[in-house]
């Protein structure tokens, strides 16, 4: 498809929502992350404290946050000088739609994490 031209605020304004709910998502995660982390380790901690010798292996991938892409395309987008913006067939995927090269992934990995704040904000969908 060719690309098409929106309204620069409004793109701002789309590209600031999706920031916000990626946001919340990640610092959601981040706490359930730290949760079971914390309680693995206690779990390791206090087996050892009794005189158990369990195996140690702890495997929790951090929650991944992407901010910063978010960001940097909203100060591209503020200050380009222009009212409109012209957008590729990927970047209204990426912009608008809020589907990223990486945002499978993420999902994978901080949904778990995230519980039921990645429900309510982006649905069964993702």
């Amino acid at each position: 498809m060719k690309s098409i031209t929106v309204d620069k605020q409004w793109l701002i304004k789309t590209m600031e929502t999706n920031r916000a709910n990626h946001r919340e998502v990640f610092e959601a995660a981040l706490e359930g992350w730290r949760n079971e982390a914390t309680e693995k380790i206690g779990d390791t901690f206090a087996a050892l404290q009794r005189g158990k010798t369990p195996n140690i292996q702890i495997i929790l991938p951090r929650p991944e946050d992407h901010t910063r892409d978010y960001t940097r395309v909203i100060g591209m987008l503020k200050a380009d000088i222009g009212d409109t913006y012209e957008l590729s067939e990927t970047d209204y995927s990426q912009y608008v739609d809020d589907d990223w090269s990486w945002k499978r992934q993420w999902a994978a990995s901080n949904s778990g994490y995230a519980g039921s704040t990645y429900t309510e904000v982006y649905g069964n969908d993702e």
